[in-house]
C-alpha cells in the first residue's frame, strides 16, 4: 500500500433522461429501465491512504445548503469499508470531500462518491482488482453506483445496477437544472409510486429514445424525455408539477424530473440557449445550474 500519496479527483452527477418503473420486485426493490447521462456537475475529493482507520470529512461547497450525511454512514465510508473487507490489510484512508452536487436531489452525487472511492482507493491500496470486480462491489452499494464506475451514457435495467453502455451522441447536450432546497428520498417516492391508483407499467419503450440519442437528434430526444416517478413525486410535493411546467415553458426541447426528484431539467442544444432558459426559471427554483453532458463520472486531477 502506498501511504502519504494522495489523489485529487472529481465525481460527476447524472441525469435520468428516461425512466420507466416496470413493477415491484420480490427483494423489495423495483424493476426499472432507465437511460443515464453524465453531466458536468461535481463533488471534489482528496483521498490519502494511511495506516489505521477510514476517516471521512465532508463540507458543502460555497452556495450549497442541506444536511450532510453522517461521515461514518455515508456511501464513501461504506465503499471504503467494503473494499477493505474484501482485501484484509488494505485499510486506512483520509478522505476529504467538498459537496458541489446538491444532496438528495436525484443527481446521483452519493453514488458517484462511492464509485470514485472504490476506483481510486483500490489503486492506492494496490488491490489489483479488475474493473469487473469493482463493478461487483458497486452493485452491493447502490443501484446507480455501477453506472458511475464509467459514466457517460448507459441503459440501466433490473434494479438499475445492470449497465449497458450506449454510444454517446456526437453532439454536446446542454441542460438547465432547477432544484429545490429539500431532498426527496428514493424510498419515499417509490413507496408513493406503489400507492398510485392509476400507475401503469406499459409506458413508452426506451428503444425510440435510444435511437434518437444515438443519432444525436436532440429535438427528438427532448420529445422523448420521460420519468414514471414524476406522478409519485408530485403526490408528495404538489408544487413540483408546476415547477416542471415552468421548465417546459422556458424554451427547452423537453423537460423532465431526474431520478426520484425533486430536480427538474430542460434539454437544449447549446450553452447560450441553456443560459437563456436558466434566466427564465431562476425565480421558480431554489437553485438553478447550467451544465453540459459529460463522458465520464470519475475525473482524476493528479
Amino acid at each position: 500500500m502506498k501511504t502519504g500519496m494522495g489523489v485529487r479527483l472529481r465525481t460527476h452527477a447524472k441525469l435520468n433522461l428516461f425512466l420507466r418503473v416496470l413493477g415491484a420486485r420480490p427483494d423489495g426493490f423495483h424493476e426499472v429501465e432507465t437511460i443515464l447521462q453524465g453531466i458536468n456537475l461535481y463533488d471534489e475529493f482528496e483521498i490519502v491512504p494511511r495506516k489505521g482507520a477510514i476517516e471521512v470529512a465532508m463540507q458543502l461547497a460555497s452556495g450549497r445548503s442541506g444536511d450532510l450525511p453522517d461521515p461514518s454512514e455515508n456511501l464513501i465510508h461504506l465503499a471504503a469499508q467494503r473494499l477493505s473487507e474484501h482485501h484484509p490489510g488494505t485499510v486506512g484512508a483520509d478522505i476529504r470531500v467538498v459537496k458541489g452536487i446538491p444532496i438528495g436531489a436525484g443527481l446521483g452525487g452519493g453514488s458517484g462518491n462511492a464509485a470514485g472511492t472504490l476506483v481510486v482507493l483500490s489503486d492506492l491500496w494496490g488491490t489489483e482488482l479488475e474493473r469487473a470486480d469493482l463493478v461487483g462491489l458497486a452493485r452491493e452499494l447502490g443501484s446507480d453506483v455501477p453506472f458511475c464506475i464509467d459514466g457517460g451514457v448507459a441503459l440501466a435495467t433490473e434494479r438499475g445496477e445492470k449497465i449497458t453502455q450506449l454510444a454517446s451522441p456526437d453532439v454536446e447536450m446542454w441542460f438547465v437544472l432547477g432544484g429545490m432546497s429539500y431532498p426527496l428520498s428514493s424510498r419515499s417516492v417509490y413507496e408513493a409510486w406503489d400507492s398510485l391508483p392509476d400507475k401503469t407499467t406499459d409506458g413508452p419503450p426506451s428503444a425510440s429514445f435510444t435511437l434518437a440519442l444515438g443519432a444525436g437528434d436532440l429535438v427528438e430526444v427532448g420529445a422523448h424525455l420521460h420519468n414514471d416517478l414524476e406522478a409519485a413525486a408530485f403526490s408528495l410535493r404538489g408544487e413540483l408539477e408546476g415547477k416542471k411546467e415552468k421548465m417546459a415553458a422556458a424554451g427547452v426541447l423537453g423537460a423532465a424530473m431526474t431520478g426520484s426528484g425533486p430536480t427538474m431539467f430542460g434539454l437544449l442544444e447549446d450553452r447560450d440557449g441553456a443560459r437563456a432558459a436558466a434566466a427564465r426559471v431562476e425565480d421558480d427554483f431554489d437553485w438553478v445550474e447550467v451544465v453540459s453532458s459529460r463522458s465520464d463520472c470519475i475525473e482524476r486531477l493528479d
